[in-house]
């Protein structure tokens, strides 16, 4: 145990004074034609949950959803009410208000058949869950997109700060040869400037939210490497992955309208009570009083969702269809886990790589233009390699349910 112990806190030792000696300082950033303003990863991620419009869109959803279910098992009453006039006759024999016209005032109400109200209020609380579910695995999708936007526009940022490190080290070798170079990183300069303007657009298309100022993403990508064993990473993701959740959500939501179908098969009852009154009246010479009567009246619709079950086979069909796809979605978890760790075992290796070449350029710097040429490149070279660790090491840690905010440092 002691000894296991001890091996970590090398291994941790080691990491630390690599990335300590791979520490850089680079030139800030510039821009002459555009207006930046720096935000942070986690400001700007909190931007993005206020103002993304899917996000917005699918919080609308759930809202809507949460409200349907919270009125659900509200008797559905439909109280009819009836006024009815008459009769009066207008032709022969009974000629002018002869018999007079009564006045009827009825109710009727619907009792609903048994299971119905309990159905309806599981399904819609269940469709409510689902709702919920879909809105976080689209806003973690949505974020995991901006994490990425946001790392390739530091990049960009990045690279150019490092040709203006070079730059500023060419411009004190007053030779052709260092003019030559100047000329083609001033050249690339160039390219990283439209190119970290296009990355900041994207930013503000997520946030749909046009700014004076565009954004610039902070930081230097210096994220030290992780050790994961797979297994681990599946078993959490089973626990934590939205998608899972997703998926279970949808399968109770089936199996709750499937329920309410097989309940809405069930006969309603239609009781009804009228009062009538009939005024006084003479005929034939014989004076009739005033009469009050009263009436119950039962009614039970029989439609035709007794004799056709299609609808109970097509609710049936959805549940197993979602119970497929949990299947294939918890198939698909292992099988990305499982890439996405080779794939960061690539990218962690690249790292170590680029840092001891970074290391091994600093000796030479200032040795003249072919060791300034040779830092610049072994800079390159690390912050591509930062860069492709950053985003392999999110998405591993995202597929297997870490959805924290990454420190970019």
């Amino acid at each position: 145990m002691y000894l296991k112990l001890i091996s970590y806190g090398l291994v941790g030792v080691s990491w630390f004074l690599a990335f300590s000696a791979c520490a850089q300082t680079l030139p800030p950033f510039r821009s002459q034609d555009t207006s930046y303003q720096a935000i942070t990863l986690t400001a700007f991620l909190n931007e993005l949950n206020d103002k993304n419009a899917s996000i917005k869109i699918r919080k609308l959803n759930t809202n809507s959803a949460s409200s349907i279910a919270q009125q659900a098992g509200t008797p559905h009453l439909s109280p009819i009410l009836t006024y009815a006039r008459g009769s009066i006759y207008t032709q022969s024999p009974y000629t002018g208000y002869t018999n007079p016209a009564s006045n009827t005032l009825g109710a009727t109400i619907t009792l609903e058949g048994w299971g119905k109200r309990s159905a309806r209020e599981a399904q819609a609380q269940a469709e409510a869950n689902r709702q919920l579910a879909e809105m976080v695995t689209e806003s973690r999708s949505i974020e995991t997109q901006a994490i990425f936007n946001y790392i390739d526009a530091l990049r960009v940022k990045l690279l150019w700060q490092s040709y203006q490190g070079a730059i500023d080290g060419l411009s004190l070798m007053n030779t052709h040869e260092a003019n030559t170079y100047k000329s083609e990183f001033l050249s690339s300069q160039r390219t990283l400037a439209s190119d970290l303007k296009y990355y900041s657009y994207g930013m503000v298309a997520l946030l749909n939210s046009p700014e004076k100022n565009l954004p610039l993403p902070v930081g230097a990508l210096n994220i030290p490497p992780q050790s994961f064993q797979v297994n681990q990473l599946i078993e959490k993701a089973q626990d934590t992955r939205s998608d899972l959740s997703l998926g279970k959500a949808s399968i109770e939501s089936a199996n709750a309208n499937l329920e309410l179908v097989k309940a809405s098969k069930n006969v309603d009852f239609l009781p009804g009570l009228y009062y009538t009154e009939t005024p006084p009246y003479s005929s034939s010479g014989t004076n009739y009083g005033a009469q009050k009567s009263f009436s119950f009246l039962l009614s039970v619709p029989l439609g035709n969702g007794m004799l056709n079950n299609s609808d109970i086979i097509t609710a049936s069909n959805t549940v197993a269809e979602h119970e497929v796809n949990l299947l294939a979605t918890k198939t698909r978890v292992v099988t990305e886990i499982n890439q996405t760790f080779l794939q960061y075992q690539s990218a962690r290796e690249r790292l170590e790589n680029a840092i001891r070449s970074y290391n091994q350029a600093k000796t030479v710097r200032n040795s003249g233009i072919q060791g300034l040429i040779k830092f610049r490149d072994a800079e390159y070279e690390l912050i591509d390699a930062r860069t492709i660790h950053a985003k392999t090491l999110i998405l591993l840690e995202r597929l297997s349910g870490n959805f924290d905010v990454p420190n970019l440092q």
